[in-house]
């Protein structure tokens, strides 16, 4: 399963109470459900960062998989990639986790789907004896595996937001 962007919404509860929040006209309504549905989704957004840090990621040669520094020069890939896991809140009530493809090396815009499908090839840049080309592997899936868990505390908490907003304009 390739990495996509993960939302949280609900959709139709979450245009219905967008409506009334703009007939109310009150801003600090709106800032508020904002903000508790970001506090909602931040352990996620931690724990996914924190994945991509000590994912397991693997080679020819290699036999721990444990983050060793390559003959390349430039930024780490995995803290690299893990700073560019970005949480918004949309303006429409909503949270989207994603990689943020402007924060990465314009050659490393793949690898974020590459990692989650569990293998890639890339050229080896003067090792001609494995014929400059080279197969790494990583933990599959590790972008939905680290999400699931979240998944029913995450539900939870943005129906009682969601509860709590409908309350206050009623």
């Amino acid at each position: 399963m390739a990495q996509r962007d993960f939302w949280i919404t609900n959709t139709r509860d979450l245009t219905a109470l967008q409506r009334k929040l703009r007939r109310a006209g009150d801003g600090t309504l709106k800032n508020n459900l904002n903000r508790r549905i970001r506090h909602a989704a931040t352990p996620m957004h931690r724990d996914l960062q924190r994945k991509m840090r000590t994912l397991r990621v693997w080679g020819p040669g290699s036999r721990s998989g444990g983050g060793r520094r390559s003959g390349r020069s430039g930024p780490p890939l995995r803290a690299t990639i893990a700073a560019a896991i970005r949480l918004s809140v949309t303006t429409g009530g909503g949270a989207k986790l994603w990689v943020d493809k402007s924060r990465l090396p314009a050659d490393w815009q793949t690898m974020p789907k590459n990692l989650d499908a569990g293998s890639w090839r890339h050229p080896t840049f003067g090792n001609k004896s494995r014929g400059g080309w080279v197969d790494q592997y990583a933990e599959a899936n590790w972008w939905w595996n680290t999400i699931r868990p979240h998944m029913p505390r995450l539900k939870r908490d943005v129906e009682r937001i969601l509860n709590d907003v409908e309350r206050r304009l009623s």
